[in-house]
């Protein structure tokens, strides 16, 4: 399959994008940090605390998530000094990183050539989804792939518009952000950095210009973000460790991933209702339950029920055929490239074997929504009506399953979350 066409990046923002990415923004923000202070914490938040304060002062990333990279242990670290040890000073950079994806969602849109429509529309589905929302609310990091893998491709869109390095090296250095969160950050950004990359050779007429494009980006996209990278371990390497021991590390870390079966005692045998095939993620309820433990006094467990947005997974696959189809029928640059990002981001959970967590989803939500986006808009004007019922379904039911999200507990909200959850997700877990 050959590469699509790139777009054109906006030369400039108008006052009406700058105004959009402002809404945007404000509203995402809203949304995520309502009730934050108030809200129990859950056992994963204190885990997270801890563990920042273990690898940060002695290098050892214990008690939680030790396979996955340590960004996280260092910026909860901070904030935790700067705000206690509550909610905001463990989930303060979950609810940023969580709110900058929704503009960053809808500013992918407009570079890739989608229109303000789909670009706003793509934003409001980020910030508007119950389940992208929960993971904005924790102190797990799962929410940042859902904006620094966005924030490389958006500099590297840049530097194929601009031709200027330093946009190329802003994309390497979110890539080192994002690979220090999570290695599944450089499947989208190396499709859209190949893509860009081929174009520039292509545009190149001799071969020392060729090889001088291929330097800048192995200098960029490979060596700035492993340097990126290697710095988030300083902390182990102050411990007294060395590079040797640091690479046994990646191998340990490396062989956990690949044959991760859940942390021992975290949950239940066989995992009933807590693993959701990838291919399921977009064809059913998607949801991630947490179980907060009795308060002092209390006897009965509480619920945090993040339930993806049905209205909005469920038209994913639907609109993923139909851009192929504009891509290689009509040469859709538009289509071509958002279909490209949302394979390069949800294939690779696709094709491994370990069970999957849909925490793993967030990062590929901000691609799925801007080819929903993007396809709602273009099938309203030929389908105005089915569009807008559609459109109508998925404020409803955002609207119904944030409260849930927040751990705000009615008849009604419970009653939604039942219709929706599989009833062992909601069965609280063994004791460690």
């Amino acid at each position: 399959m050959t590469a699509p066409p790139g777009a054109s990046f906006p030369r400039s923002p108008t006052a009406s994008v700058t105004r959009l990415l402002i809404a945007l923004t404000a509203l995402a923000l809203l949304m995520r940090s309502i009730g934050l202070g108030a809200q129990v914490l859950a056992p994963d938040d204190v885990a997270v605390g801890i563990t920042a304060h273990s690898f940060v002062e002695r290098g050892w990333p214990e008690p939680t998530m030790w396979n996955h990279p340590r960004l996280r242990d260092l910026l909860v670290y901070l904030s935790l000094h700067a705000l206690g040890d509550g909610a905001w000073g463990l989930k303060l950079w979950s609810v940023l990183l969580g709110t900058l994806s929704v503009p960053a969602t809808a500013a992918l849109v407009l570079a890739l050539g989608g229109g303000i429509g789909a670009a706003g529309v793509a934003g409001l589905l980020v910030a508007l989804d119950p389940l992208h929302l929960d993971f904005s609310r924790q102190a797990i990091n799962d929410v940042y792939l859902a904006f620094f893998p966005v924030a490389a491709i958006l500099a590297t869109l840049r530097y194929r518009a601009r031709r200027r390095p330093g946009w190329l090296a802003v994309a390497g250095l979110m890539l080192g952000l994002g690979l220090a969160s999570k290695w599944g950050a450089a499947f989208p950004v190396g499709a859209a950095a190949a893509v860009v990359w081929v174009e520039a050779l292509g545009a190149e007429r001799s071969a020392r210009g060729r090889a001088a494009e291929t330097t800048l980006f192995l200098a960029c996209l490979v060596i700035l973000p492993l340097a990126v990278y290697l710095a988030t371990f300083l902390p182990w390497f102050a411990a007294g460790h060395d590079l040797p021991e640091w690479l046994g590390l990646q191998r340990a870390m490396a062989f956990e991933t690949a044959t991760h079966t859940g942390y021992p005692g975290s949950k239940r045998p066989g995992f009933p209702g807590e693993i959701l095939s990838p291919i399921r993620w977009f064809a059913a309820p998607t949801w991630f339950v947490s179980h907060i433990p009795p308060e002092t006094g209390s006897e009965r467990m509480r619920l945090l029920a993040g339930v993806g947005n049905p209205a909005t997974w469920m038209a994913t696959l639907p609109s993923l055929a139909w851009a192929s189809k504009r891509w290689l029928r009509d040469h859709d640059r538009a289509a071509g490239w958002l279909a490209l990002l949302f394979l390069a981001a949800w294939l690779p959970f696709v094709v491994v074997r370990r069970p999957i967590w849909p925490n793993s989803a967030i990062g590929v939500l901000p691609f799925a929504f801007a080819l929903v986006a993007w396809a709602a808009v273009r099938l309203h004007s030929r389908l105005p009506w089915p569009v807008r019922a559609w459109g109508a379904l998925a404020a409803l039911l955002a609207a119904l399953l944030w409260w849930p999200a927040v751990g705000v507990e009615t008849p009604v909200m419970e009653r939604t979350v039942r219709a929706l959850v599989s009833p062992a997700a909601l069965e609280p877990p063994p004791s460690p």
